[in-house]
């Protein structure tokens, strides 16, 4: 017996909701925790592999742009405002994800 219905479960929609959680919450914690924290760069490393593996999925650009900003926010350079610009790139990567989740 199939539970899942006519929606088949792949280890890319797998992955796929484990990055929409994740992307949840890293913007969760940048607006309510501590900026300078050090799992957002694993995060992005991990984002960046997603992308790779996964091509069409995201836009690396888009990508790339959030991870320079969370390097930067890591640095310190202008954390409460550069965190606005992360959450930009943040909700590409959130709504792309629901997008392939959803076969938009």
């Amino acid at each position: 017996m199939n539970c899942m219905g006519h929606y088949p479960f792949t280890p890319f929609n797998g992955i796929t909701v484990l990055v929409l959680a994740l992307t949840v919450l890293l913007v969760w914690r940048r607006f309510g925790g501590t900026l300078a924290a050090n799992w957002p760069l694993l995060y992005y490393a991990a984002l960046a592999g997603y992308t790779r593996g996964f091509c069409g999925g995201l836009n690396p650009y888009w990508v790339a742009a959030g991870a320079a900003c969370g390097v930067a926010i890591r640095a310190g350079f202008y954390p409460k405002r550069v965190r606005w610009v992360e959450a930009v790139a943040l909700g590409y990567v959130a709504w792309r994800c629901a997008g392939l989740l959803l076969m938009w």
